[in-house]
């Protein structure tokens, strides 16, 4: 399995390519396609998928440009939908940004429990509300994208439209930290950590609290 990163999305946002066999998936999509598809095709990865964390401008922002450029699917979770469509719920209403504030429909709308198969790679959905409603991690083999949930000494905001901090820290306790300590962990801005790592050290979000 190839993870690449490429952490150049609006506001750091990261974007990331998990790739095998010549076949791809694209997690969130925050930078311009031009850099996605260049990464893609240095590493001769043909993108089948799109997998958004969640429906917020710097996870979203680019997606119907590479979909202009490339065939892919795209999925989101079904609580995260209206954000396609909805300045108000992605942001964008909020934010000086030039361009269009309203994005097509998703081609698939996601559960919790839902797969997503690719070359050989199978991409769990895990469903964890609190940053939005409507926001998923994904887990492939050792790998848990996180996307706005849990980063590295951190959690995700709950001040945005559908947040709540205690939905936040039940999602993290109650179906991320049951994972494997040495669960590596690719969040949607900042850098890597494992779940053993923000079990143990995280301010926010301890596994048990002092």
């Amino acid at each position: 399995m190839i993870i690449e990163c490429i952490p150049d999305g609006l506001i750091q946002s990261n974007v990331y390519i998990v790739a095998k066999d010549g076949e791809g998936v694209v997690i969130d999509c925050g930078c311009p396609p031009e850099k996605i598809l260049e990464t893609a095709n240095g590493k001769n990865i043909k993108l089948k998928h799109v997998i958004l964390t969640h429906g917020h401008f710097d996870h979203i922002y680019y997606i119907d440009q590479l979909r202009n450029m490339i065939d892919i699917r795209v999925h989101i979770h079904e609580l995260d939908a209206p954000c396609l469509s909805d300045p108000f719920l992605n942001g964008l209403a909020q934010f000086p940004v030039q361009g269009s504030f309203t994005f097509r429909p998703a081609d698939n709308l996601l559960r919790d429990g839902d797969v997503i198969e690719c070359s050989g790679l199978f991409f769990k959905i895990i469903h964890t509300p609190g940053h939005t409603r409507g926001g998923i991690c994904i887990l492939v083999d050792n790998a848990l994208f996180t996307g706005d949930t849990l980063f590295n000494s951190s959690i995700g905001r709950t001040d945005f439209p559908g947040g709540s901090m205690d939905e936040l820290i039940r999602s993290i306790k109650g179906k991320l930290y049951i994972l494997p300590d040495d669960t590596n962990v690719y969040p949607g801005h900042g850098i890597t950590t494992t779940i053993g790592y923000e079990k143990k050290y995280n301010p926010f979000c301890r596994a048990v609290d002092n």
